[in-house]
């Protein structure tokens, strides 16, 4: 049971709900506004295992480095307190359910899985060699939607990639300021983001502005859809939420820790616009 909790702890199980809404709303846009509880249930999982393979891959490939660094060496694995055998097992078990379920879904999800799992496989590598890590999480988490579209009609639907692309400029700068927190082991430790090679403040600068495009990104999509008002406010909404995000956490040196509220803040914005896209379309 304890390794249980510790998995638990480790791969942030809650987090899915970061991305969760967006497939479903992928899942009900491309259904015409028809809600599937079947497909969303098997939306749920598949992107449960494929988001738990993707955390335990990564904590098992940056064990090394996990354990050096202060902010994580008491993560449950590189504390030494969950097994290696365990995180093993999880990497595994995720992947086989992911497969799985996409099997059961349709044959494009069923083809298009090992690319998801590879492309997770590949990001913790990533900061190894180039700044540009940060984007391949956008990419990432960008392709729940359209996940979650394949998985209910078993194509791309289209009008979705505008709406990823959104995702995609929002989420990589999310993970841009979230790397800023290891800025000094990272330089040390000749490890790359996006903050190592501009610095700090500039990070935040172009952060702010993939913000900004991501958010007209969002309108176009909602105004090429045919969306109402409660997605728009939705978008109104998250421009305050981005506003207030950057004014309560803007640094005053090339130095300094990420406040938590910063978390909060973006996962006010993700959950906010994701909810009232569904709503908008039910």
């Amino acid at each position: 049971m304890n390794q249980i909790l510790l998995i638990s702890k480790s791969v942030k199980i809650h987090e899915t709900l970061f991305s969760l809404p967006f497939a479903y709303f992928g899942c009900i846009y491309a259904n015409n506004g028809i809600v599937d509880w079947g497909i969303l249930f098997y939306v749920t999982i598949a992107l449960g295992t494929a988001r738990t393979f993707g955390m335990a891959i990564n904590r098992y490939l940056d064990l090394n480095i996990d354990q050096k660094n202060i902010r994580t060496k008491d993560r449950p694995l590189a504390s030494k307190k969950l097994s290696i055998f365990s995180i093993k097992i999880v990497i595994f078990t995720s992947a086989i359910l992911f497969f799985i379920i996409c099997f059961i879904l349709n044959n494009l999800a069923f083809y298009l899985s090992p690319l998801v799992l590879l492309i997770m496989f590949i990001y913790p590598y990533m900061k190894r060699f180039t700044f540009l890590c940060n984007f391949i999480l956008g990419f990432i988490l960008s392709i729940a939607p359209i996940g979650g579209a394949v998985a209910t009609v078993g194509y791309i639907e289209y009008k979705l990639l505008v709406l990823s692309f959104g995702i995609f400029l929002w989420a990589s700068s999310f993970d841009m300021i979230y790397h800023t927190q290891d800025y000094i082991f990272q330089k040390k430790n000749n490890l790359h983001s996006f903050s190592t090679k501009f610095g700090i403040k500039n990070t935040y600068y172009f952060s702010v502005l993939l913000d900004i495009c991501s958010i007209f990104i969002f309108i176009l999509f909602g105004y090429l859809s045919g969306l109402n008002y409660f997605y728009f406010t939705g978008c109104s909404i998250g421009i305050l939420i981005n506003i207030v995000k950057y004014v309560r956490n803007w640094p005053e040196s090339n130095d300094f820790g990420l406040k938590p509220e910063f978390f909060r803040w973006n996962s006010s914005f993700s959950l906010i616009i994701s909810s009232l896209a569904i709503v908008s379309i039910l």
